[in-house]
């Protein structure tokens, strides 16, 4: 496949480049050569398909570090109320009742959701992750997914969960596809034991996988573990060593400076969740202070969408609310959160994140003409600030799972006819 004269290429490499009137030429599913490849004729096949792009901005595929995926099906269900109340009343109950068909197609149209605006790899957590697994297959994105652990605190259900995400690891190990990876997935200090939380390390340990988990969300939950167990949550998971690990952290709204400084030395992620964060009244993750940092959306029950976009545009503005300062959270920071350090995050910055040469090839195409993004002073700043989101064409590893703004791999029209039945049921 080439890419043929794109008006703008957002390569997100070392030097943040954007390119004009260059080729991509794509090979066995990653990028092999950037630049005027018509003209110099390398490695051209006459069976490469060539896509004029003269009209097109490409961007590398977004990536959203942190949400649940299948909730997309519980969207709107409970929207005026704080995160303790929101759980309690609303969704627990109604999670109560889910399955794995639920999962499959709930994943599947947030899927959709997120390949219409540009996002082709996401970090899950959540119910019955082989049906989530499935439903990322079929729409041909990339995936981390963790089967979400809880014991409430008791001890007789430890083991069995643990063993349950342990056979679920296995499962999608032996899938054998290179785009869908597991990861360890507690849920939170709030929600899991300390034993919970020591074998939630040592299976991602054993298995070298990256450990995901929700943290410091709210305030109630740092004064309930520094009541009940004497430290802030944080601190709690690296004296448990849990910081050891491939570590990432989901809001990160509520820390101390310490705890500031104990995540900039150790360069562990935080994701940026502005959206669900400022609709739940959570308050706002001090992100402009925080060295490594990647963005998600959550889910859509908080949200109530997967935009990433959007996400970046209120990323940055609630850290200049926050800090009363202009200069706080650029645009190309927010964008690079979306992009190359969304990858680093995940541990996958080789493969993708970036338009470079033997990356993957998992490409956002754009309408040059999208009057959102004109005029044209500064295009990161119109991507970030203006753009509603809305890409003509998605690429995941050569393949197009968007094509002229429609859906490839499933029916989505007969898709969102199935779910209005979980509707009835929740």
């Amino acid at each position: 496949m080439l890419l043929r004269n794109c008006r703008f290429i957002i390569t997100q490499n070392q030097k943040r480049e954007i390119l004009e009137n260059k080729d991509i030429l794509i090979e066995n599913g990653k990028v092999m050569e950037i630049g005027n490849v018509t003209e110099m004729g390398n490695n051209l096949s006459k069976k490469d398909e060539f896509i004029d792009c003269s009209d097109k901005i490409i961007i590398p595929g977004l990536i959203n570090c942190h949400t649940h995926a299948a909730m997309n099906l519980l969207r709107g269900v409970s929207d005026d109320k704080n995160l303790q109340e929101w759980l309690n009343e609303d969704i627990w109950p109604r999670e109560t009742k889910i399955n794995g068909e639920f999962c499959y197609q709930g994943t599947l149209l947030a899927a959709g959701e997120m390949l219409l605006t540009g996002t082709t790899c996401f970090n899950d957590m959540y119910f019955h992750i082989g049906d989530v697994a499935r439903a990322a297959d079929k729409s041909g994105m990339r995936c981390f997914l963790g089967q979400v652990m809880f014991d409430f605190f008791d001890g007789e259900k430890t083991k069995k969960i643990i063993e349950d995400s342990e056979s679920e690891i296995k499962k999608i190990i032996d899938l054998k596809n290179e785009r869908i990876n597991p990861t360890v997935t507690p849920h939170s200090v709030e929600t899991c034991s300390d034993e919970l939380l020591i074998q939630s390390r040592d299976l991602a340990n054993k298995y070298n996988l990256l450990l995901h988990m929700h943290l410091s969300e709210t305030e109630k939950e740092v004064t309930d573990c520094l009541k009940n167990r004497g430290k802030r949550p944080l601190i709690l998971l690296d004296d448990l060593g849990l910081l050891k690990n491939k570590f990432i952290g989901a809001h990160g709204i509520h820390f101390n400076q310490e705890e500031i400084n104990l995540l900039n030395q150790n360069k562990f992620f935080i994701i940026y969740n502005p959206c669900s964060n400022a609709k739940l009244a959570s308050g706002i993750c001090p992100a402009w202070e925080l060295k490594s940092l990647c963005i998600g959306t959550d889910s859509v029950a908080s949200n109530n969408n997967l935009n990433l976009f959007e996400e970046m545009k209120f990323g940055v503005l609630l850290q200049r609310v926050k800090y009363n300062d202009v200069s706080a959270m650029s645009t190309q920071r927010i964008f690079d959160s979306a992009t190359i350090e969304g990858a680093r995050a995940l541990g996958i910055e080789n493969d993708v994140g970036s338009i470079e040469i033997g990356k993957k090839a998992d490409l956002g195409l754009i309408d040059k003409d999208n009057i959102f993004l004109n005029p044209n002073h500064n295009i990161i700043s119109n991507l970030v600030y203006s753009f509603n989101g809305a890409v003509s064409d998605v690429i995941v590893e050569g393949e197009f799972a968007v094509r002229n703004k429609e859906i490839v791999n499933f029916d989505l029209e007969e898709l969102i006819e199935k779910v209005e039945k979980f509707r009835e049921i929740l």
